[in-house]
């Protein structure tokens, strides 16, 4: 009966611990992109969870699930757990790699919505401010670049890349 109890023990924890690793499968690779330095790993998909680490921007994660209410859980590390999906993407071009500084103007430049002196105003960038620059999406006259959360263009000329 003992020997019968310890077999049926093993098996039940054979299955839960394969069921575990089932969930726990990285699916592809995903990059963090669109922050200004990092995003927080927490253990539960809500922005109230414990913070188990900080991953830095452009970081590779392991993509496990699509967890809901925006989140996904991911394994970073070897950590597992649920960083927000809007900041997370498996095209790495959402990465600036890059820093620039705002330079040759006197009070601020603007950043646009599209790469034109005649495209929409976004808003004012004072000099002086560092920004994150997309070279993947570089024109010949402008930058395509990240300040405050708001990603946009702005002249070359008025950006000292770093």
């Amino acid at each position: 009966m003992k020997k019968i109890f310890l077999i049926a023990l093993t098996i039940c924890a054979l299955l839960i611990t394969s069921t575990a690793l089932a969930n726990n499968r990285i699916v592809s690779t995903m990059y963090v992109v669109e922050c200004n330095q990092s995003i927080t790993l927490r253990d539960a998909p809500s922005v109230y969870a414990n913070e188990l680490a900080q991953i830095p921007l452009g970081q590779a994660v392991g993509f496990i699930e699509n967890a809901g209410n925006g989140f996904y859980k991911i394994n970073y590390d070897g950590l597992i757990g649920y960083a927000l999906a809007e900041y997370l993407s498996a095209d790495r071009s959402g990465v600036a790699g890059i820093s620039g500084v705002v330079v040759n103007c006197r009070i601020s430049i603007t950043l646009r919505d599209a790469p034109s002196v005649n495209a929409a105003e976004l808003m004012q960038i004072p000099l002086g401010e560092r920004v994150s620059v997309y070279p993947y999406y570089e024109t010949d006259e402008f930058y395509c670049v990240q300040y405050r959360g708001v990603r946009g263009y702005v002249l070359k000329t008025y950006l000292r890349v770093e």
